[in-house]
């Protein structure tokens, strides 16, 4: 049986040798052996008992209540609840800092579209991140009525020119024309623009917004504040007018 001094316990353990010692006072890590000259020694259970005491210390839970866990015979089931619970707090932790993660990502990637880096800019990105995932439910929506739509529009054409038969495709572009209307006005009562030149938040005109050149996060429109027609940034309207 392997036996381990007070210092080499401290190494194995990665403590120092005052923790030991300390714990060794307290009750809670007793020696296995006393050499002659009476020296404290250890085995590999007492290296076990030290880690589970370093692990319940860590969760700052009293010495008190640690010598109770380790003398009692549910001890293995109470460390593994707290086991649990630590794992828990550790995953949602970790899920917490992915998440600022993706902010921060997000907050660098917009602020390319800024000038400046003032406290206004700050803000503005800060209000695009917060309306982020609404603006995301919402095109979710879109594509769940536009897809099968288009889908349709496709199916119908081959028809038409392998069949002959185009009486289903014009009825398809019919419905495509109102969906069109449809989920457009739907789009345009949920978004607005802001500017990266003045900061302004504004709604374009419905023409203007649907003939404007665009990209999946941006629409280059006419900023009614500073009169110049620049890339906007869409954002989810935060007062939907119905």
């Amino acid at each position: 049986m392997s036996l381990y001094t007070t210092g080499e316990l401290a190494k194995k353990c990665n403590v120092s040798v005052r923790t030991v010692q300390y714990y060794d006072q307290r009750g809670i890590l007793v020696p296995t052996e006393l050499s002659e000259g009476g020296r404290r020694l250890f085995s590999e259970e007492d290296v076990e008992t030290l880690q589970t005491i370093c692990f319940l210390r860590d969760l700052d839970i009293p010495i008190k209540v640690i010598a109770e866990i380790l003398e009692s015979e549910e001890s293995k089931k109470v460390i593994e609840l707290l086991l649990n619970e630590q794992e828990e707090d550790i995953q949602k932790e970790l899920k917490r800092k992915s998440e600022q993660l993706d902010k921060i990502k997000g907050i660098r990637s917009a602020l390319t579209s800024f000038k400046d880096g003032s406290q206004k800019t700050i803000h503005d990105i800060s209000t695009i991140m917060e309306e982020k995932e609404k603006r995301r439910d919402m095109y979710k929506k879109l594509l769940v009525v536009a897809l099968p739509i288009e889908a349709m529009e496709i199916i119908t054409l081959v028809l038409g020119f392998v069949k002959g038969i185009w009486t289903p495709f014009l009825l398809t572009l019919i419905v495509m024309g109102i969906s069109i209307y449809f989920l457009f006005n739907y789009w345009y009562k949920r978004i607005e623009y802001l500017c990266p030149e003045c900061h302004t938040k504004y709604q374009p005109k419905k023409l203007e917004a649907f003939m404007a050149n665009h990209t999946p996060r941006t629409r280059k429109l006419t900023c009614p504040t500073c009169r110049r027609k620049i890339w906007s940034l869409e954002v989810y309207r935060k007062e939907i007018q119905l």
